[in-house]
């Protein structure tokens, strides 16, 4: 569109060129210059004019209207090769003395367009020179109507000169166009967007209040409030930085008598200026809106074309504060629901907003949500379960109102949702969302449909076939690190820290530090290290041996999965104790810094050991299903040992307490190191 109008725009007789001393004139701002290359031109030629086009951003031409230049000033009707004529460059540069000067010489110039489709007060007001586009004001009308009716044209990008002020940030010239034309503020461009909505979206408080200024006779400011996909400036107001969104947002509700009327407008998405702010957590802004009509409360009651109300929103963004406004303003909150029936717990579980669960887990007030279900038949608990959210699932169970037994629609129970939504690569690491979720469930003694644990069954042997390669590459991967390890805690056994007691003394060959409690520690630590990933690697042969049974290649893999994590724990114990040795009793300072580094590393590293603490796992558990729950075991009468010892086995207290466990009683030998390296320096 931009080149079709570009191209039926003619630019000076003949598309005669500026020749190259005016255009140094003119781009130097020598007024001096300038005055002596027109009076030496002599009388223009006869054929010398400018044509001009007055219309806006579209349309076709109804023909140039001629302006004879005065005598003189035939040298100043030429262009640039984009179009510029001697008047957009002053303008361009802010020459104001320059542009006064073409304006009188040349006032055809005033409403000639560039090939961008520019006049020269466009140039100004993107330059932010408030003399020349005042200049030029005031030239055009003093031209005639011709030249005034250039003042309201769009340049290519559908743009007034007001528009370009202030997208261009120019507060100077926008207050002078807002004195002189305020007429520019109503018009937009082709996608709707209004000056006064770009200067709330660019966050400029100054331009805002000077667009919305009324006139000297107290008219109200004739600007337009739209902008694109049906927004308006309040809802660009309730975004903006926070330090002003406030002062923003009160500047255009006190606008008479539009503001007020736009709290309630909608976008295209449905959404009013309060959505907006919710999105954006804007706070100040939020009390802003709810309190500036404290009779009505329609505004906190409008949803968007999802359904959604502002108290959904807010919960989709983690924020119990505004909730608890919102709340206040709507006391039927619990009757708020969106298009798929869901109120503003299931949004929270479905945002992963672990806050918003726990804030309403924690309060009565919201205790009629915990068990709601959607027009699918979904509790926020079966959510938390499809989704895979361990942390929300923990913090929903150690509600006691919340009912694990509720099926949907679809006879489904939470738990059997959770073996239902597996992936179809799933794999059983240890510490996946997805199994830390069904694991809880399991032991928290959740309730699993019988009419359903055939089918899911079926599904769980299709998945784990469909994920065998994927398996197959975890195994080998855990067959490199326990090689590694079983390396290197072999190498270090033959390469004791202090070395062997010389063949020409009693006790040859033997190490010269082990009566000491850290050599002891050292020598346990790597004997564990060695043992434990040794044995993870005979387990993870076995486990990847296609020969095997499948369910005996599952067990092999499940206690290697806990044995490789021990072994780590002992081969960087050991490190610590042989460091010990190595430093020796002149460093104790700097001994104990490595018993610290190497027990974060511990904890660092190895995130098995407080993930389940972190997710509040044993919490729930406990409340659910007691001690039984923590050891896998429902009844034990009946039950061979066996059947108990593989239960236990496959506990949570196994599972993820055994690791926590081994961490605390190497903690305790650093701390038994540390502190006979003090009391007792030969020990």
């Amino acid at each position: 569109m931009a080149e079709a109008l570009a191209a039926a725009v003619e630019f000076g007789p003949e598309k005669m060129t500026l020749s190259t001393e005016l255009l140094k004139a003119l781009t130097a701002g020598d007024v001096v210059r300038l005055e002596q290359l027109v009076s030496g031109e002599g009388r223009p030629q006869a054929n010398g004019h400018v044509a001009i086009n007055v219309n806006g951003g579209g349309g076709t031409s109804p023909g140039p209207v001629v302006s004879p230049p005065r005598a003189g000033a035939s040298c100043l009707l030429g262009v640039t090769c984009n179009g510029n004529t001697a008047l957009h460059l002053v303008a361009s540069r802010g020459h104001a003395k320059l542009s006064a000067l073409l304006c009188e010489k040349a006032p055809s110039l005033l409403a000639t367009r560039n090939r961008s489709l520019d006049t020269p007060l466009h140039c100004a007001a993107k330059a932010g020179s408030r003399d020349v586009a005042a200049c030029l004001l005031s030239a055009m009308r003093a031209a005639g109507e011709e030249a005034a009716a250039a003042l309201p044209t769009r340049n290519c990008l559908g743009a007034t000169a007001l528009y370009e002020a202030v997208r261009y940030g120019r507060a100077g010239v926008v207050d002078l166009l807002m004195t002189e034309a305020p007429e520019l503020s109503a018009l937009t461009t082709e996608d709707g967007s209004s000056p006064l909505y770009l200067a709330a979206s660019i966050d400029s408080l100054e331009m805002v209040r000077a667009i919305l200024r009324p006139a000297l006779d107290g008219t109200p400011s004739p600007a337009s409030y739209s902008g694109p996909e049906g927004r308006t400036a309040l809802h660009a107001a309730a975004i903006a930085t926070r330090e002003i969104a406030r002062e923003m947002a009160q500047e255009i509700l006190k606008w008479e008598p539009e503001g007020p009327g736009l709290l309630t407008k909608v976008d295209s998405s449905g959404r009013t200026p309060l959505l907006f702010a919710i999105r954006c957590t804007v706070l100040d802004v939020i009390d802003l809106f709810l309190e500036y009509d404290p009779t009505s409360d329609e505004l906190p009651r409008i949803s968007n074309n999802k359904g959604s109300f502002p108290v959904h929103i807010a919960a989709m963004v983690g924020s119990t504060a505004i909730i608890d406004k919102l709340v206040q303003k709507c006391p039927d909150y619990y009757e708020m629901v969106d298009a798929q029936g869901r109120n503003l717990l299931h949004c929270a579980v479905e945002f992963n907003k672990d806050a918003v669960v726990r804030y309403i887990c924690q309060n009565d007030t919201f205790s009629m949500l915990l068990n709601a279900v959607d027009y699918d038949g979904n509790t926020p608990l079966h959510l938390a379960a499809k989704h895979g959210s361990p942390r929300i699932v923990s913090l929903l169970l150690q509600t006691m109102k919340v009912k694990t037994y509720m099926a949907n629609k679809d006879g489904l129970t939470a738990r059997a949702l959770a073996i239902h939504a597996l992936p179809p690569r799933w794999n059983t690491y240890i510490l996946s969302p997805r199994h830390l979720t069904i694991c809880c469930l399991i032991w928290s003694k959740a309730t699993i449909t019988l009419d359903r644990i055939h089918y899911l069954c079926a599904n769980v042997k299709q998945v784990v076939e469909e994920a065998s390669k994927e398996e197959d590459n975890l195994t080998k991967t855990g067959t490199i690190g326990s090689v590694l390890i079983a390396t290197v805690a072999f190498a270090s056994a033959f390469t004791v820290p202090g070395g062997f007691v010389a063949d020409d003394r009693s006790g040859a060959g033997a190490a010269t530090l082990a009566r000491r409690f850290a050599f002891r520690a050292f020598a346990v630590s790597d004997t564990l290290a060695f043992v434990c990933s040794a044995t993870a690697t005979c387990f993870l042969i076995l486990g990847g041996t296609r020969e095997v049974p499948r369910n005996q290649r599952s067990r092999y893999k499940g206690l290697a999965s806990v044995l490789l994590p021990l072994a780590a724990y002992f081969i960087i114990a050991a490190f610590a104790f042989g460091f010990h040795l190595v430093l020796g009793d002149g460093n104790r300072g700097f001994i104990a810094s490595v018993y610290t580094v190497c027990l974060a590393t511990v904890f660092f590293a190895l995130p098995d050991i407080w993930v389940p603490w972190h997710l509040g796992l044993v919490k729930a558990v406990w409340r659910r299903a007691g001690w039984r729950g923590l050891v896998d075991i429902d009844k034990i009468k009946g039950r061979s040992v066996r059947q108990l010892l593989h239960c236990f086995a496959n506990s949570f207290l196994i599972q993820y307490l055994a690791g926590p466990l081994f961490v605390a009683l190497i903690s305790a030998a650093f701390v038994v190191a540390i502190a006979l390296n003090i009391a007792l320096p030969n020990y």
